[in-house]
């Protein structure tokens, strides 16, 4: 099992060469991470958007782009449905957001004609290594879903364990993110958690072990569940999080990244290929870490097709 993003790094060193389809490639911090990855021949880039922009960027970071990487847009939209064309013929494996707002971006993905949706539903999800905790933390859904419905939570949730499975998790333990232990009709996410728990009692979502409606002090510490007088087959062991909503998934990342020293990386699943949907504020690292998990996670979906 991958418990670390050196552990991450190490396993997709070993793996095919990937390439990234970047919309609005014109962003120094973008291109910094993408030219470690080229340097440890992880994955190469195209690079959609404005070549003289591109350029110069590059050159501002020391980084030599063949003309042929670069591929001309003159807008954002243009940008987005080029970068997502090369997907659809298989010149790249991995879609990635570059100097795009994410709403562009994501209006080619979901174009009926020329996009890349399966028919599944698109859910993000995190993955942070935090000093404090022995294993990975995945977490869903804090990007995309704003108030899942029990459906759509099914869904996501299945998301969540193919990415799980995708770092060697074979049996992930899931926790069912609510504020209480207790069925409450007035808290929806309790409701949602007992039955979503019921569903995987009976296997239907296969290899897991969820608990719901659970409380986040439990999930991560054998200690509260003890002293709440809780029995818990997940405390102070879980590997995931399905969180009831995108402020509390996009609220608990950004205070492991920023209070816990979290390393933190992260995609979009459900589409024909990955998706690198990251702020334009974020650093390098996070760039890095999501390029990275996107290959291992593209590897592990196209053996398993």
């Amino acid at each position: 099992m991958i418990r670390t993003f050196d552990d991450i790094y190490r396993t997709v060193e070993r793996l095919p060469k990937r390439t990234l389809s970047v919309a609005m490639a014109e962003d120094s911090n973008l291109l910094g991470a993408i030219k470690i990855v080229e340097e440890k021949g992880i994955a190469k880039a195209l690079l959609v958007g404005n070549p003289e922009k591109i350029r110069e960027t590059s050159r501002e970071i020391d980084f030599s782009v063949k003309n042929d990487k670069i591929v001309p847009a003159e807008s954002p939209e243009e940008a987005a449905a080029i970068a997502v064309e090369l997907i659809q013929l298989q010149k790249a494996d991995i879609l990635m957001k570059g100097h795009i707002s994410t709403p562009v971006l994501m209006k080619a993905v979901f174009n009926k004609e020329k996009g890349l949706r399966t028919g599944n539903v698109l859910s993000h999800v995190a993955v942070a290594e935090v000093p404090t905790y022995p294993r990975l933390i995945l977490l869903s859904d804090g990007g995309i879903n704003i108030t899942p419905d029990l459906e759509s939570k099914k869904l996501i949730l299945l998301n969540l364990i193919a990415v799980a499975n995708s770092l060697g998790i074979e049996s992930p333990h899931i926790a069912a993110l609510c504020p209480i232990e207790k069925v409450n009709p007035k808290i929806q996410e309790t409701v949602d958690a007992a039955e979503i728990q019921e569903m995987a009692e009976k296997g239907e979502f296969g290899n897991i072990i969820l608990e719901g409606p659970i409380a986040m002090d439990v999930a991560l510490s054998a200690k509260a569940a003890e002293l709440k007088g809780i029995k818990s087959r997940i405390a102070g062991k879980t590997d995931a999080f399905l969180v009831p909503n995108i402020t509390s998934g996009n609220a608990v990342i950004k205070v492991l990244m920023f209070l816990a020293n979290a390393k933190v990386g992260g995609l979009v699943i459900g589409a024909k290929v990955p998706i690198i949907l990251l702020s334009r504020s974020d650093k390098s690292e996070e760039k890095l870490n999501s390029i990275a998990l996107s290959i291992l996670v593209s590897d592990y979906h196209n053996r398993a097709n």
